[in-house]
């Protein structure tokens, strides 16, 4: 079996890959030839196996490169092949509503889509997509779209900080480090010009206090550092990737 993984950027691939190898056994291996995926500027491509199933990761370069990537690399690969039994879409929610996000990816995989319905792609749920093969079989594959965080406002990193507070000792850091983010944005709009940098920033900052040793290292190393696999929030919006 092989499924797919699309995320936004190259920092939630990394984690994913690094919670997907921690908790449900994943390993990087080398890519599957007969799947051509190529990776262009801002994008990264990454093939995990576990057991006989094959998991390609991939990050498309930002929010509102989902459609492209998916209909110029992702399309085909399925309809003339058959190459994916699973499709994952995970992405931010940042102000967004859950129904709004929901209507957005259902245009990405629309072009795959035999027969149109109300919703074809739920948040935390596998919903069945139909579509036809280049010999003109009827074909089915399961999809899922996992909005990180689903309760509130915000992205991956808000996830992340809220899993480094679930330790009561962190949890201090993280609201002091988010205090002082927040009062010195105004000194520092240069660099922290939205909302979306400020979050950025708020667990950039708390990493530098936790391992001032590694601030200079690669964000990968960093995320390495932390056992995000012993993290219940983290485990309730990605548990559901076990059933890859």
């Amino acid at each position: 079996m092989n499924n797919i993984l699309l995320c936004e950027g190259a920092t939630d691939a990394i984690l994913l890959s690094y919670y997907l190898e921690a908790v449900f056994g994943w390993r990087y291996c080398t890519p599957d030839k007969s799947i051509n995926i190529s990776e262009d500027y801002n994008e990264t491509v990454n093939w995990y196996k576990k057991g006989n199933d094959k998991l390609v990761i991939c990050s498309v370069g930002g929010k509102d490169r989902f459609g492209n990537f998916f209909s110029d690399k992702v399309l085909d690969p399925i309809t003339l092949s058959d190459a994916f039994d699973k499709v994952v879409i995970v992405t931010d929610r940042d102000k967004y509503s859950i129904s709004h996000i929901e209507n957005k990816m259902n245009k990405v995989i629309s072009p795959l889509l035999s027969e149109k319905s109300s919703v074809s792609i739920e948040n935390r749920k596998w919903t069945l997509c139909y579509y036809q093969n280049r010999y003109g079989i009827r074909k089915q594959l399961q999809s899922l779209l996992i909005v990180i965080p689903s309760e509130s406002e915000g992205a991956l990193e808000s996830l992340m900080l809220d899993s480094i507070s679930e330790n009561p000792y962190d949890a201090i850091i993280v609201d002091k480090v988010k205090s002082f983010v927040h009062d010195m944005k105004s000194y520092a709009l240069k660099y922290i010009a939205s909302d979306r940098l400020e979050l950025k920033a708020n667990l950039g900052v708390t990493w530098a206090i936790q391992y001032p040793e590694k601030v200079f290292r690669l964000i990968d190393e960093q995320i390495r550092s932390v056992r995000w696999e012993e993290s219940e929030v983290l485990y309730d919006c990605f548990g559901i990737l076990g059933e890859l």
